[in-house]
C-alpha cells in the first residue's frame, strides 16, 4: 500500500493490497471542516485517481471518528461573494469520477461534508453517524448541491423538512430513507466499505464506468431520453472484451477475469 500524506487529506492508493484508493479528510482537531483549499484538492485528487487505470474503486472517509462537520466558515469569510458562484463544482468531483466512489461516514456528516457524501455513488455509515444541512441556522442555505441532490435521493418532502429546519438525521433514519445502504458499528465501518469495494473490484470496470455515467445523466433527463441513453450504452458494451468474458465465464462455470476493455 502506497500512501501520500498532506496536512488536510491523506491519500492511500492501495488499501488492503486491493486496487482501491482511500481519501481521508484529516483535520480531526477542526472536526474535519473542509477548507477552501481542500475543495480544490478534492477535485484534483479525483481527477488524478480517475485516470489511474490500476485503480478500480475510491473510498472517502474522515479521521478521528467523524466524516466532516462542514465547510470552514472562517476561511469562507476571506473570499468575495462572486467567488462562490461555482462553489459546488470542485466538491462534486466524486460524481464525475469514472470509478465507483464509496463514502464511509462516521460521526458528524454536516454541511459541505454531507454535500461531498451525496456526490458519492454508495454511502455506508456507523450507527453513531448524523447527517445534516444546517446552513439555515447560520443565515444561509446549502451551496454545493445539497438542496438539489438530497431531495433526489430521499424524496422532496423529507428533504425539504430536514433542510429548512437544519435537522440532524440519525443513522437509522438515513438507512430507512435510502440515504445510506448499510449501518455498522464504528469499528466495523472501514471493513464494510472495503467489502463493498472488493465486490465492485470483481466487476467489469468498463461496465461500471458506463453504468455510472448512464445513471447520472439519466437521473436529470426525461424517461424517453434516458432510455435511449441506456440502449446506446448497452449496445456499446455488447462489443467489449469484458462482455464476452462475462458470458464465457458463466457457461464455463468460473469467475470472470475482466480487463476493462
Amino acid at each position: 500500500m502506497s500512501q501520500d500524506s498532506s496536512q488536510d487529506i491523506i491519500v492511500e492508493r492501495r488499501v488492503g493490497d486491493q486496487p482501491v484508493a482511500r481519501l481521508t479528510l484529516n483535520r480531526p482537531d477542526k472536526r474535519n471542516t473542509i477548507s477552501w483549499e481542500m475543495r480544490q484538492q478534492v477535485e484534483d485528487l479525483f481527477l488524478e485517481l480517475g485516470r489511474d487505470r490500476e485503480l478500480r474503486v475510491v473510498i472517502v472517509t474522515g479521521a478521528g471518528g467523524l466524516f466532516s462537520s462542514g465547510g470552514d466558515m472562517r476561511g469562507f469569510l476571506e473570499h468575495e461573494p462572486y467567488e462562490f458562484a461555482h462553489l459546488g463544482v470542485n466538491l462534486a468531483a466524486a460524481e464525475r469520477c469514472p470509478k465507483p466512489v464509496i463514502a464511509a461516514v462516521d460521526g458528524f456528516c454536516f454541511g459541505a461534508g454531507l454535500e461531498l457524501a451525496l456526490t458519492c455513488d454508495i454511502r455506508v455509515c456507523s450507527d453513531r453517524a448524523e447527517f445534516a444541512l444546517p446552513e439555515t441556522l447560520r443565515g444561509q442555505m446549502p451551496g454545493s448541491g445539497g438542496s438539489q441532490r438530497l431531495p433526489r435521493l430521499i424524496g422532496w418532502s423529507r428533504a425539504k423538512e430536514m433542510i429548512l429546519r437544519g435537522r440532524r438525521m440519525p443513522a437509522p433514519e438515513a438507512l430507512a430513507c435510502g440515504l445510506v445502504c448499510e449501518v455498522t458499528a464504528p469499528e466495523a465501518l472501514a471493513d464494510a466499505a472495503l467489502a463493498i469495494a472488493d465486490e465492485l473490484c470483481r466487476r467489469s470496470p468498463l461496465a461500471l464506468t458506463t453504468l455510472k455515467e448512464t445513471l447520472n445523466i439519466g437521473m436529470d433527463t426525461n424517461l424517453s431520453a434516458a432510455m435511449e441513453i441506456e440502449r446506446k450504452a448497452y449496445s456499446m458494451l455488447r462489443s467489449t472484451h469484458d462482455y464476452h468474458e462475462g458470458v464465457t465465464s458463466f457457461f464455463e462455470k468460473r469467475d470472470p477475469e475482466f480487463e476493462g476493455r
